[in-house]
């Protein structure tokens, strides 16, 4: 059995979910209640699809997949193919949502890894730098937004940053995440002014 084929792995194939990722949002739901009253979402990150099960099953009102991956679809779940480090990809965002304004922004967006953990940090860092910068001005005020990042010393100081727009921050590890991996999940709860 290879370290992508765990417990959460053959679960994930049974319930029938597309990836073991499924089980990272409903344990952080369970905990912090992301997705209540989470109407308008736009998920980040998107590919192979776990989350994009469970968002499903809410029955959003409207549900935008942006992935390097992705897909256009102009039906519903919408998609379309974008990188959240370009400021043209979020032209297209913008233009796509058309002045909708989402409850929710959730990303699970990660750089290919290079194995150096500084690295691999540092660029999740700007990721979510950049999802940050950007998501706000289509995130409604008192709205939430999710991002993974690898931890390490520029973390603090990426929450600092941002935590400024909003009345809460959380940091948090699921079960389902790897033991070995340093992958943890940033919220920044109810927004208080867009940037």
């Amino acid at each position: 059995m290879t370290k992508r084929e765990d417990g959460f792995y053959f679960k994930a194939k049974k319930e029938g979910y597309k990836s073991r990722a499924a089980y990272k949002l409903l344990e952080i739901d369970r905990k912090f209640e992301i997705l209540s009253r989470a109407h308008y979402i736009l998920e980040l990150g998107s590919s192979p699809g776990g989350w994009t099960d469970v968002l499903l099953e809410r029955n959003p009102e409207f549900l935008l997949c942006v992935d390097l991956s992705a897909k256009k679809s102009d039906q519903f779940p919408f998609a379309i193919r974008g990188d959240v480090t370009k400021e043209s990809s979020w032209k297209d965002i913008e233009d796509f949502l058309g002045g909708r304004e989402m409850d929710l922004i959730l990303s699970d967006a990660m750089t290919h890894t290079s194995g150096q953990h500084f690295r691999d940090h540092a660029a999740s860092v700007d990721i979510c730098t950049s999802i940050l910068s950007h998501g706000m001005r289509v995130l409604r005020v008192g709205g939430n937004m999710m991002v993974k990042q690898f931890q390490g010393e520029y973390t603090r100081e990426f929450i600092d940053q941002f935590k400024v727009y909003f009345k809460r921050n959380y940091t948090t590890k699921p079960q389902a995440s790897r033991a070995e991996s340093s992958e943890i999940y940033i919220i920044f709860a109810g927004l208080i002014d867009h940037i």
